[in-house]
């Protein structure tokens, strides 16, 4: 059943959103049965509840919901179903190294690039949220399905050179995360003594 609608629009009896927030262009049709694009489309008339994929309102519900956000004046006793369809999320791309990469290394943004898929991908792990490579390969090796890290990220159990500057004097020791962090922030570290403690992470981290 349709309600009529002033200015010649009605409202849809079922309209179907990818998002929970309902539009008045979701609910609104015109005389051949177009969605309404005119300057409120976009005005939140509704939110779906969590967890429901279809609610059913009745006419006077919807009339007075409409009323509120736009002010039209909605007459009729018609159920308008609403049916919640979240769009399918893509899978991530796959990808080749773009330089060897050494093993328990992090598979970075900057190491790769966008390839075909292929049957017999290097095997990854991920380490503190991060992709890394089991194994090293070379350049040009298939990576399979996976979302890089970004530039600026490291992981737990990386190896980061630690530089302390006394004065003329800058000395240098090499130092592993114990856990996830990125540049600008600060993460815990072992030394080759076992000693742990904060260090700010740099920006330009393995550049």
């Amino acid at each position: 059943m349709m309600m009529a609608l002033a200015a010649g629009l009605t409202l849809a009896s079922t309209a179907v959103v990818h998002v929970r927030e309902v539009t008045l262009g979701d609910l609104l049709r015109d005389t051949r049965d177009r969605r309404f694009t005119g300057a409120q489309a976009q005005r939140v008339v509704l939110r779906m509840p969590a967890r429901q994929r279809r609610v059913t309102l009745t006419g006077p519900a919807v009339a007075a919901l409409v009323r509120r956000a736009t002010g039209f004046d909605v007459a009729g006793n018609g159920g308008v179903t609403i049916a919640f369809d979240p769009p399918v999320s893509q899978p991530p791309p796959c990808w080749r190294s773009t330089k060897p990469l050494a093993a328990g290394a992090v598979i970075s943004i900057r190491d790769v690039a966008i390839a075909p898929c292929a049957s017999d991908p290097a095997r990854i792990a991920m380490r503190g949220g991060l992709p890394v490579v089991r194994s090293a390969v070379t350049a040009g090796a298939m990576l399979g399905r996976l979302t890089p890290a970004t530039a600026d990220r490291v992981a737990a159990g990386t190896t980061l050179t630690l530089r302390s500057v006394a004065g003329p004097v800058a000395i240098e020791r090499p130092v592993t995360t114990l856990q996830p962090s990125q540049a600008g922030r600060s993460v815990f570290v072992t030394d080759a003594q076992g000693q742990v403690f904060a260090v700010p992470v740099a920006a330009g981290i393995g550049a």
